[in-house]
């Protein structure tokens, strides 16, 4: 490309916010993932789930608090756009689906619209941090701009 022409693809463009997600998920979640790296390697823990969570309408802060398991580990990524992650470490694929399912609908039926909710379950430690952290979000900017509502998606 040549000097000082705009770059015009949109194709692989994503709007300020939704990247600016990526850096606040891992400045807010790299130590605690690392942490859980430590115990899957050291104490033959199993792996465990994290749940991007989003929705218009409601303070899902509250609720979340409210639902969640005392295992589970609750963090505010973006209070202005409502975004949070719960890291769940005792949930097999199908505990964390129905865990996931039973958010969505409660978020819909106290009065939250367009949730998205993206789960990554890390099986290993073979994958960086940084790369779980950065498909979770590629995955939830796809469902958003795709406006695939109340539905649970899983990361590759």
């Amino acid at each position: 490309m040549p000097i000082g022409e705009r770059r015009t693809h949109t194709d692989i463009a994503f709007p300020e916010d939704e990247v600016k997600l990526a850096k606040k998920m891992l400045d807010t979640l790299r130590t605690t993932m690392e942490f859980l790296y430590y115990l899957m390697e050291h104490r033959n823990k199993a792996s465990f789930s994290m749940l991007l969570l989003s929705t218009e309408g409601l303070k899902l802060e509250l609720m979340l608090q409210k639902w969640k398991r005392q295992t589970d580990i609750l963090f505010e990524i973006d209070k202005v756009n409502n975004v949070y992650v719960i890291i769940s470490q005792v949930n097999d694929h199908e505990g964390v689906k129905k865990f996931a399912e039973i958010l969505v609908s409660n978020i819909n039926m106290n009065g939250g619209h367009e949730t998205y909710c993206v789960i990554s379950e890390p099986q290993t430690t073979e994958v960086s941090v940084q790369e779980i952290i950065f498909k979770i979000v590629e995955k939830y900017i796809i469902i958003k701009e795709e406006k695939k509502v109340n539905q649970v998606y899983f990361t590759a």
